[in-house]
């Protein structure tokens, strides 16, 4: 057992010496020890491992949302307002506060490339409104709930590519 543990004691030594001298000689691109095949394999390798910036997504967000705040509503004032907000894609918002029977107005914005379907879901009741997000406009439809919630769905198969917005308001 001893010259088992005593060859693994020198190989675990050997490596990291090893180790040391590469490390120490990778800061020139010109005198680097290891293969043109292992640093391609390795540089491919770490975009992949590092997940997107969400600063894309963060401004097509902010896109739609100054879609929706650029229309000219006769109910501007936020008496009438139930909720507003960014939609991750795919995703919901749900808003338990809403009364069944209530009649809202919802209003979408999505922009970015693509296409975004919005749906709003309470009880049996359920409207969807696709919306092509290249065209920088505000969506508008009436929805009246069926149940004591109601859910704001967004999904898009380029959900990489765009941003969603909504607000929903009591129909005064």
């Amino acid at each position: 057992m001893y010259r088992f543990t005593h060859h693994i004691d020198k190989a675990l030594a050997a490596v990291a010496v090893l180790t040391g001298m590469t490390t120490s000689c990778s800061g020139s691109p010109a005198t680097s020890k290891v293969p043109h095949s292992h640093k391609a394999a390795t540089s491919t390798a770490a975009p992949t491992a590092q997940p997107r910036p969400r600063s894309g997504r963060e401004r097509l967000d902010k896109e739609a949302r100054d879609l929706l705040h650029r229309t000219d509503r006769l109910d501007s004032d936020d008496e009438g307002l139930i909720s507003a907000g960014s939609l991750a894609i795919p995703g919901q918002n749900l808003d338990e506060t809403v009364k069944p029977g209530t009649v809202l107005r919802i209003e979408v914005a999505c922009a970015g490339e693509g296409a975004v379907t919005f749906t709003a879901v309470s009880g049996t009741a359920k409207r969807a409104k696709r919306v092509d997000c290249t065209q920088p406009m505000t969506n508008r439809f009436d929805f009246t709930t069926a149940g004591p919630s109601l859910a704001i769905q967004a999904d898009s198969p380029e959900a990489e590519r765009v941003g969603a917005a909504y607000v929903v308001r009591h129909i005064i």
